[in-house]
């Protein structure tokens, strides 16, 4: 029950972000005359970002084998990122598209990794 609890704020952490980071990237594009080259970009990094975060958290609260917590929370994490794309945006999968979830994965990793060292002892 605790390991579910766990997961769960990691998804409200994922959802509440992603919210954010499509509202913004909304308002500038309707807003502003900005390129959309540029705010794809700018929601790579930003997504890149949240990934990175959500490693980190989970690896502050992993007992061990930081890599392998934020390859199992990356890989979830990316593969619903698939299937929402999938169902509601694409119908083909390009080899670009697993090159992006593969660097959304190592974000998690990093994360994830750098988290389970800044653990602090008690």
């Amino acid at each position: 029950m605790d390991k579910m609890i766990k997961y769960l704020k990691t998804w409200g952490i994922f959802f509440g972000l992603m919210i954010i980071v499509s509202l913004v990237s909304t308002l500038l594009n309707y807003f502003t005359d900005v390129s959309l080259s540029f705010i794809c970009t700018l929601n790579m990094i930003a997504l890149l970002i949240i990934f990175f975060i959500i490693g980190f958290k989970q690896g502050k609260v992993s007992s061990s084998k930081g890599w392998l917590c934020g390859l199992k929370n990356g890989g979830i994490l990316c593969l619903f990122l698939l299937l929402v794309s999938l169902i509601f945006f694409t119908k083909n999968i390009k080899l670009s598209t697993f090159l992006y979830y593969g660097i959304l994965i190592l974000g998690t990793v990093f994360g994830s990794i750098i988290g389970i060292n800044k653990k602090k002892e008690a």
